[in-house]
């Protein structure tokens, strides 16, 4: 049975928390981006202002997003980055978290920089959500330290097949679950609104924000972040 964002138990969890990791998993095209900001407009997060690493303030501006929604590029100096992110205030968005967090750049400046914001994140009560197209790409040591909650989206069998071994039983359950609302739902409900939370164990329905432009799932187009 589903449940939209707002009636689940991770909104419940997420609504009286104040801080932890979420993060959203799939296929790309599939929704990833377009779920995090259903997430933030769900009132899971209230009155927390929306940074988004490594986004152009010119695509920022260019669409509709809130006027608590703001870009930012990451410092080369992390001393520097309590500066631009303020303790209890924000929810810090790594969209592709590849270019930040990738299991291969475990001894970059941005990694190491991801890595230490990602220890004290209890202490200064932030929300990271990440998006990444399969586990086996993130540097997941990262997080291991703070709660995390998985929001599974679509993914292809040959993605599965080069998961990690801990989340291969979990997305294959969550295709299965994915699979059947949106045979179910066909025509009724977006197949991209779908979302598997494998910390509840729930399919949630993730409505779109009102103010969500399909351009918007694609903020690095026709650039790479640095």
């Amino acid at each position: 049975m589903s449940k939209p964002i707002q009636e689940s138990e991770l909104f419940r969890r997420l609504s009286t928390a104040k801080h932890g990791v979420i993060v959203v998993i799939g296929t790309g095209q599939w929704g990833k981006t377009a779920t995090v900001h259903s997430l933030i407009q769900s009132g899971a997060f209230p009155d927390r202002n929306v940074v988004l690493v490594n986004y152009s303030k010119t695509f920022v501006a260019q669409h509709s997003y809130p006027d608590s929604y703001r870009a930012l590029t990451w410092p080369e100096d992390i001393s520097e980055i309590m500066e631009v992110i303020r303790p209890s205030r924000d929810v810090v968005v790594v969209d592709d978290a590849i270019f930040v967090a990738g299991a291969r750049d475990s001894g970059t400046r941005e990694n190491k920089g991801l890595q230490k914001m990602m220890t004290i994140a209890s202490h200064n009560e932030l929300f990271f959500l990440l998006t990444i197209q399969n586990t086996s790409m993130l540097d997941i040591s990262m997080f291991q330290s703070q709660d995390v909650y998985m929001i599974h989206k679509h993914m292809d069998l040959v993605a599965i097949q080069n998961e990690r071994d801990n989340q291969v039983i979990a997305q294959t359950i969550a295709n299965i679950y994915l699979e059947r609302h949106m045979s179910k739902y066909k025509g009724k409900v977006h197949p991209k609104s779908w979302g598997y939370c494998s910390t509840t164990k729930e399919m949630i329905a993730f409505d779109l924000p009102p103010w969500w432009e399909p351009a918007m799932s694609k903020p690095f187009y026709g650039r790479v972040p640095v």
